[in-house]
């Protein structure tokens, strides 16, 4: 007897309790606002992180390096890597320290009879993180160098034995990643 009279009621009702229980504009913008706040703070840190690990990858990668041309050096009297024996290349660089070597620094394949040691480099040379390049500028004389320029990956050093990152991008301190 009252169903068709309470049915208005009920349905205002209802509406009513879906409308008061949304956000006001007030207070969604005071909620992006914040968000905003907490992007700016966030970011900038984030990008800091970044710039960190680059430079801890680039450490890393220049490290490895460095220890297997020390080790080539102490396995073969003090001899750098990358001499044929007459003269210094990117290509003789990579074979001596990706394959085996005799005493000479003639390379083969790993397990090649005669040929006792390395690799000393188990995976490829790997590319420097500022510039994704994986070359190497050989230089037999320091001269012949104007500065980082990111041409190449890497630069070595021949008459010094010193192998850096071929970059001209600087460290969250500002310091130069060449210098690393």
């Amino acid at each position: 007897m009252f169903g068709g009279q309470l049915a208005p009621i009920l349905a205002t009702e209802t509406m009513k309790n879906s409308l008061q229980s949304g956000f006001t504009l007030i207070e969604t913008l005071i909620v992006a606002a914040l968000i905003l706040v907490l992007a700016g703070m966030a970011i900038p840190t984030f990008q800091n992180t970044v710039a960190d690990a680059r430079m801890a990858s680039t450490q890393q990668e220049l490290l490895r390096i460095r220890t297997a041309i020390d080790y080539y050096a102490f396995q073969h009297q003090e001899q750098l890597p990358g001499f044929d024996g007459q003269q210094w290349s990117e290509s003789e660089f990579r074979s001596q320290l990706l394959l085996s070597t005799d005493e000479l620094g003639a390379s083969a394949a790993p397990g090649t009879p005669n040929f006792p040691y390395g690799p000393y480099l188990t995976e490829a040379i790997p590319a420097n993180p500022y510039n994704s390049l994986d070359s190497i500028l050989v230089l037999s004389s320091s001269s012949e160098f104007g500065g980082p320029d990111d041409s190449t990956g890497w630069v070595w050093f021949t008459t010094t034995g010193v192998f850096k990152a071929n970059t001209a991008e600087e460290t969250p301190n500002g310091n130069p990643i060449f210098d690393l």
